[in-house]
């Protein structure tokens, strides 16, 4: 029996931990099956994705489904069988352990439903389609008999030291993947919005099990590992045993991780001492609001979450914090108070998102309670309710684009900071560019990177000479771009006034080792024609980063190594 288990990734650069997880525990336990891993992402054209998957002639096909892929697996799921009558469709994940009954009904074409964790299950289904077996003793799972459809509920967990390392091909290449792993599964908490809070039980792997693998993956050259732990210092203890096992590993390993800031404490900020930018966190605010928090199952402690954000960044580490609009009793306007109250936290990165009603959840099921109305396909997204209008969240969605293309990218820095003052707070401001934008029609458009400070100075403009002062804004835009751009040909908005004799006055400090040593040790060991290539000049006339409310001409030399920016001042 040939078994291929299919996963239609959101990204090229992700791997599919699930049904790794399940090839290898399946392996383990039986290695002469015959059962093979097929990858694809949604960007790839369906019908070459069917091509490949019918060439492996499979007898049975698991197939993992999440909010981004569900469509393109059903439409590959009915064309398989229309192919092959003979193979066996088999759907598994989150988007498919709830309303098992519904699917089912509205989709012949699949044969079996595997609710909650696959390995066992998918393991032992395989067993009974061999043996022509009853399946009624494998609990978790929903199919077809008869004219009846059966689910049989979960029951029991895998344990989490039972399933093998999963990524078993040391010859796959995995340096320039995002490559997911789990020492954990279960949440202790009980957030209405999320699937995590269905699965009570926490569970976790032995911390030598867990060293081992990084182990691997440190062999197998990877780079970035993404903790899909649902809290990742919910155990303390271990938490600090992880963050030991981190630092033991060599320096080029990244761990993301999502963490709750509330047990954040000092035990753990030192614990975190020396190895911060090999940990990048998220941390799920989604709200500032009392009212909301309660009403969604979170706790109202706002202050204890920012304050320990607050000790975080304070100890270097990489955070995206983010907000969810749409919540129940989250109004426009509430909203722009936590957003507000995020934003003057000044993160790396914030994810303004919009509430989905998943599957299972319990906002889903009281999504009558609160007037809220969704999409009725994935990702089941918000389109209004009690609290905020569809036009209300189309601006913040504005909002959130805007976001993402100024702030989270880190290259407006400066000038977003000297904007945020010409407002009452950082909501004004983004309400602001989002009017401008929607006005001249920018949204319907794409832009380049250029395009983007051109387009944040003429807003600026916009403003009035009463309220920005262009020259000075002009530098701190031109600062910016070089800081985070280098010797790229700079956008339209800035006046490139650096001429022949002010590049001879900057070399003259760029070639000199001890002027290097002292302002630019980045720099220190580069040919002649290394530090041609890579410094980039500016000619200011304002102390821009440090006060550019003065007036004072000078020149900045800006260097990019290892994706992080260096300048440094000098006279002209």
């Amino acid at each position: 029996m040939k078994t291929l288990l299919v996963g239609i990734n959101a990204k090229y650069i992700h791997t599919n931990l699930a049904i790794r997880d399940i090839f290898g525990y399946i392996k383990q336990n039986n290695k002469e099956e015959d059962i093979q891993i097929y990858e694809a992402t949604i960007n790839d054209e369906l019908d070459d994705i069917l091509e490949d998957i019918i060439s492996y002639q499979p007898d049975a096909i698991g197939f993992s489904c999440y909010l981004w892929n569900i469509e393109s697996i059903l439409y590959l799921a009915e064309n398989i069988k229309k192919i092959r009558p003979e193979t066996k469709i088999v759907l598994g994940g989150p988007e498919v352990s709830y309303e098992a009954e519904n699917l089912l009904e509205r989709n012949p074409f699949v044969d079996y439903v595997i609710l909650g964790e696959g390995e066992e299950r998918f393991f032992k289904l395989l067993l009974h389609l061999k043996s022509g077996a009853l399946l009624d003793t494998i609990d978790g799972l929903a199919y077809k008999k008869w004219n009846d459809i059966l689910i049989q509920s979960p029951k029991s967990y895998v344990n989490l030291n039972k399933i093998p390392f999963p990524y078993i091909n040391e010859n796959e290449n995995l340096e320039n993947k995002l490559v997911y792993y789990e020492t954990s599964r279960g949440c202790p908490f009980r957030c209405a919005f999320c699937l995590s809070s269905l699965e009570t039980a926490v569970r976790e792997a032995d911390l030598d099990k867990v060293e081992q693998d990084f182990m691997r993956f440190l062999r197998m050259g990877v780079r970035i590992v993404k903790l899909v732990d649902r809290s990742f210092n919910c155990n303390l203890p271990r938490a600090l045993r992880l963050l030991e096992i981190i630092r033991s590993l060599p320096q080029d390993m990244i761990f993301h991780c999502e963490i709750n800031p509330e047990l954040v404490n000092e035990e753990f900020i030192e614990a975190l001492q020396g190895i911060e930018d090999r940990l990048q966190f998220e941390v799920g605010i989604q709200s500032t609001n009392p009212e909301t928090l309660k009403e969604i199952s979170r706790t109202p402690n706002t202050k204890k979450s920012l304050d320990g954000i607050k000790r975080l960044k304070s100890a270097g580490i990489k955070l995206h914090v983010d907000l969810i609009a749409g919540l129940p009793h989250e109004n426009f306007k509430s909203f722009g108070n936590s957003f507000n109250e995020v934003y003057n936290l000044h993160t790396d990165e914030i994810q303004l998102g919009f509430l989905k009603l998943l599957k299972g959840t319990k906002l889903r099921t009281d999504a009558h309670k609160y007037g809220i109305i969704y999409r009725s396909k994935p990702p089941y997204e918000i389109l209004y309710n009690n609290d905020i209008t569809y036009e209300e969240l189309c601006i913040l969605k504005g909002i959130a684009r805007l976001l993402d293309k100024y702030y989270n990218t880190g290259r407006f820095y400066h000038s977003l900071i000297y904007l945020e003052e010409k407002f009452k707070c950082p909501f004004e401001l983004y309400r602001a560019f989002y009017d401008y934008c929607k006005r001249k029609g920018l949204f319907k458009t794409r832009h380049s990177l250029k395009d983007r400070y051109d387009i944040l100075y003429y807003f600026a403009e916009s403003l009035g000479t009463d309220i920005v002062n262009f020259d000075i804004f002009k530098d701190i835009l031109k600062f910016d771009f070089l800081l985070t751009n280098g010797k790229a040909a700079m956008p339209r908005c800035i006046e490139a006034c650096e001429d022949r004799e002010f590049l001879t006055i900057a070399k003259k400090y760029i070639y000199n080792n001890k002027w290097l040593k002292e302002n630019l040790p980045q720099a220190i060991g580069f040919s002649n024609h290394e530090l041609s290539r890579y410094l980039a000049y500016g000619l200011f006339n304002y102390d821009i980063p440090y006060n550019y409310n003065v007036k004072k001409k000078k020149g900045v030399v800006f260097l990019q190594k290892n994706n992080k920016n260096y300048y440094a001042d000098f006279e002209v």
